[in-house]
Parts: structure tokens; sequence; C-alpha cells
């Protein structure tokens, strides 16, 4: 492995692409095989990251009633109720996708040597 290949590794994921397509490094990744191969797989792991944020679980119907069930009586008008769960519910899946995220990409550079 060449020093541009090290060095190849550890920015990659901190450049952007246009940055990076025009740098020295982008010329080397234009003759070199490993690079292009380790460049592959880092937009097919953007590309799976991407595709985190479309997923999306909705919560259950009965939820409120469950919710009100558990505290023992109704907790307020229905509708505010419902959005306020609701944006619960959206704010725990964006954080739950936030959180499997960075967890790919931390096992991603683990794997590759990046630190």
């Amino acid at each position: 492995m060449s020093i541009h290949c090290a060095v190849m590794r550890l920015t990659l994921p901190r450049m952007d692409r246009i940055e990076w397509q025009e740098s020295r490094l982008g010329r080397h990744a234009a003759t070199c095989l490993r690079c292009q191969a380790e460049t592959a797989r880092y937009r097919k792991l953007h590309r799976g990251l991407g595709e985190l944020a479309e997923v999306t679980e909705p919560a259950p119907v009965s939820l409120v009633a469950e919710v009100e069930k558990a505290i023992g009586g109704e907790i307020g008008e229905p509708a505010r109720v419902r959005a306020r769960v609701a944006g619960a519910v959206a704010a725990a899946g964006a954080v739950t996708a936030a959180v499997a995220g960075a967890a790919a990409v931390i096992a991603w550079r683990r794997a590759h040597g990046a630190t």
C-alpha cells in the first residue's frame, strides 16, 4: 500500500466528493485499483445511510389508548395527545436512525483501518 492509499483511506470520509475528485488523491485514485475499490465501498456505505432516512415505522393505532391506560386515565385533548405522541415517535425514530448510521460509519472505519 502506497502512502497515497493510506492517506486516501483517512481523508475520503472527511472530504466533499467534488473536492476529493479534483485533489491529488483523486488523480491517484484514477490509476489505483485499490483506491477505486475503497471509493466504491465508501459510496455504497453512503447510499445505505441515505436509505435509512427513508425507513419509517408507523406508531400503533392503539398507542394513545395504551398510554392513557398505563398512567390511569385521560391525559388531555386526544388530537393534541396524538400529535405529541407522533412527535415523540418521530423523534425516537430519528435518533435511532442517527445512532444506526453512526454505528455503521464506526464499524466501516474500524474494518478499514481508519481512525
